[in-house]
Order: C-alpha cells, then structure tokens, then sequence
C-alpha cells in the first residue's frame, strides 16, 4: 500500500513540473537570446531586455512580459495563450500563426509587428499601438480592441 501512495506521488510532481518553464531554457534565452522550441510557460520575465530574441516555436502559455523590451522579437508559430505583454514594446516583432488567444496586450507597442494569421481570440488590446502592424487573416472573436470596442469579425 504504501509503495502505490509513493508512486501516485512521484507522477504528480511530474505532471506540475511539465506545466512550467525549465530553468535550462530561461537561463540559455537570458544568456543567448536563443530559445526557439523551448518552454518557457508561465516565466516571469517582466521588464526583461530581449530585444532581437528567436522565441520561435516556443511554449510561452501563461508568459509574464510585463513592460518587458522585445523590439524584433521573432515568435513566429509560438503558442502565447493567456499571455501578460501589458506595456510591452514588441515594435517590429514577428508573430506570424501565433497563438495569442486570452493574451493581454493592454498598452502593447505593437507598431510594425507582422501578426499574420496570429489568433487573437479573447485577447486584450486596450490601449495597445498597431501603427504599420501588418493584419492579415488574423483571427479576432471577442477579441477588445485598443479603442474598446469589441471585434467579433473572425467567430466561427
């Protein structure tokens, strides 16, 4: 009986660890601004400097980039699901078939950032700057947009 509990207890360490970001992974992205394929779900990276960081292909559900500096960050095909940007400045950044569904993005710069075919479902984007960001066939369902309004063209 008391082997089973042991077992039941080691797999639930496991399964909470596979949910958050490996320290690996944030030290080599702090070190190199290199972490494309990696996790980094759930980080604290508020006002971190990654500007020109490879976040491609990247986990960063649950990310917190709160007023971090990530000019020309490249999250092609990343899953940033429920992401914190708010005030961050991702000019010029490329976020191309990236996930962003339930992302804030209050007050984000995102002028010149190319969000092609980006998911915005249920994202927050009041407030945020999209000045020469490049929209196309970016989902938007119940998507808040920076004057307020609510954009449903994308719902399905």
């Amino acid at each position: 009986m008391m082997k089973k509990m042991l077992l039941l207890v080691g797999l639930s360490i496991i399964a909470t660890n596979a949910s958050a970001y490996d320290k690996v992974y944030l030290d080599r992205l702090l070190k190199t601004l290199q972490c494309n394929f990696c996790n980094l779900s759930e980080a604290d990276l508020t006002g971190h400097d990654l500007k020109g960081a490879d976040m491609s292909e990247a986990n960063l559900k649950g990310i917190n980039l709160t007023d971090a500096k990530l000019h020309g960050v490249w999250f092609t095909h990343s899953r940033m699901q429920g992401a914190i940007l708010e005030g961050a400045d991702v000019s010029n950044a490329l976020m191309d078939y990236t996930e962003l569904a339930g992302a804030n993005l209050r007050k984000t710069n995102l002028s010149g950032t190319q969000l092609i075919f980006a998911d915005l479902s249920d994202a927050d984007l009041t407030g945020a700057s999209l000045e020469g960001a490049e929209l196309r066939g970016v989902t938007f369902c119940n998507t808040i947009m920076p004057d307020g309004e609510i954009n449903n063209s994308g719902c399905q």
